[in-house]
């Protein structure tokens, strides 16, 4: 009798050896569109102080989530069958926190420049703007007047963002100051930390909305990039690519669209 409870118990433990191994391997093995629709979850990292595309605002005393990439989000949860979660990092965390599996890709009006495509797989661009510069209301006309005053000048941009390297080129002799958030610029003009900062159209609106002290200068720019692209990790496979290349094509007219109707939602 014990005998047989032995082997009763020897062969269950193989059973469950053999069970667990054959599920594992079955993980390892799923593509990377399989592992996001077996969680149910697609995990995406982003800025979230970048408004008009993902911006927090405060609606019946609750905070709300909103912006042009949030509904680019949406659309690729639906094509997927799953919710969505947004795990919220600043402009230094994004990568890493991809690079090290938290998130499944990063929707946050992100440009995939030479040095960011050697981290991460980059998607068909979702959308461009132009670049402009923002000075103190005071300092408008000499500006205008004389843009090369720019390249003895301190500016603000993000960093890591494709202001960066458009500002270095074209006023190489500029004092850059780097900061986190998109924020952080209108306050370092406002404070006298920078004489100016660039950053791209549709912001700039909502940033001048906000601080009634700085004026956009006449200076346009569309920076090296090729504009805003979805991020996956490295060895994303091509299930996920060509879904997210799918929505992008479907939604990229829309897009133009979502980014002027959520300025509306823009808080001062």
């Amino acid at each position: 009798m014990k005998k047989n409870v032995k082997l009763f118990a020897l062969m269950a433990v193989l059973f469950l050896s053999v069970f667990t191994l054959s599920a594992c391997g079955k993980s390892a093995n799923q593509s990377s569109l399989q592992k996001i629709k077996s969680r149910g979850t697609l995990i995406v990292g982003m800025i979230s102080s970048n408004p008009p595309y993902e911006f927090h605002t405060t609606e019946n005393g609750k905070d709300k989530l909103r912006g042009s990439d949030l509904l680019l989000i949406k659309k690729l949860a639906k094509k997927m069958h799953t919710k969505y979660q947004i795990k919220s990092m600043d402009m230094n965390g994004i990568l890493p926190a991809l690079q090290t599996g938290k998130v499944d890709m990063l929707v946050t009006s992100l440009s995939p420049t030479p040095e960011r495509k050697k981290a991460a797989t980059f998607s068909k661009i979702y959308y461009k703007s132009t670049n402009t510069l923002v000075v103190r209301k005071q300092d408008l006309s000499k500006y205008n007047k004389n843009p090369k005053l720019f390249n003895h000048s301190t500016i603000a941009v993000v960093n890591s963002s494709t202001q960066q390297p458009m500002i270095q080129k074209l006023y190489p002799n500029a004092h850059l100051k780097m900061f986190g958030t998109i924020p952080d610029l209108a306050l370092a003009v406002n404070n006298k930390k920078a004489d100016a900062f660039s950053i791209d159209l549709p912001t700039t609106a909502l940033l001048l909305r906000q601080n009634k002290g700085l004026r956009e200068t006449n200076f346009r720019h569309k920076d090296a990039s090729n504009g805003a692209a979805i991020a996956m990790p490295k060895n994303t496979t091509k299930d996920l690519v060509n879904l997210v290349n799918k929505v992008i094509d479907q939604n990229k007219d829309n897009y133009k669209h979502w980014v002027l109707q959520q300025t509306k939602y823009v808080q001062q």
